[in-house]
């Protein structure tokens, strides 16, 4: 499927324990809980949304982003009681070969595995599904969990961007990427 065509409904996944959906308006509360817990947001670079109409006013702007083809937002919920507890996002796509991932998840989920299931769903969406050649992601260097997350999944850390602009903070920045060729060597 081209890139193009990959936009016309937003892309349902799904994985042993989760479905990686859009966001609805009726997810707005947990999506502001888990994101008002500081430990969650301080390596995101943004502040989490204020109250819960703003964060259904953030998945307005998820939904009018997906409709430009400019970033897909899904709301990772468990299959069990259908609540979101974290997102998954791909955005920044460039020439429909590179895209920016990017993940947050609820404190009371973490080290459970959780962040690498969605992302072994996601991957392969953003390769074969979207056909791109190269996804990144931005960590700030004292996230020791998404240091090892990425590198668990073959992404290679680059380098680091000095004094970069993360979201609303000026901090040095780690760049990682996993390549499609690498990825499918990987698999083989």
């Amino acid at each position: 499927m081209p890139f193009k065509d990959a936009f016309h409904t937003f892309p349902k996944l799904e994985t042993e324990r989760f479905i990686l959906r859009e966001l609805r308006s009726d997810d707005a509360k947990e999506y502001y809980t888990y994101l008002s817990d500081h430990e969650v947001t301080k390596y995101w670079g943004y502040e989490g949304p204020k109250n819960v109409e703003t964060a259904a006013k953030t998945f307005t702007r998820f939904h009018n982003a997906f409709t430009r083809k400019e970033m897909i937002t899904w709301g990772i919920a468990a299959k069990d009681d259908d609540k979101i507890i974290g997102t998954c996002i791909l955005n920044d796509f460039i020439r429909a070969s590179m895209v920016s991932l990017s993940y947050n998840l609820s404190r009371d989920h973490w080290g459970k595995g959780i962040m690498t299931e969605v992302l072994q769903t996601i991957i392969p969406f953003a390769f074969h599904t979207l056909d791109m050649n190269r996804i990144q992601a931005k960590v700030m260097p004292e996230n020791n969990s998404s240091v090892r997350l990425l590198s668990k999944l073959g992404f290679v850390q680059e380098g680091l961007l000095r004094d970069f602009i993360f979201g609303e903070s000026i901090t040095d920045t780690l760049i990682f990427s996993i390549l499609k060729k690498d990825f499918i060597k990987k698999a083989l």
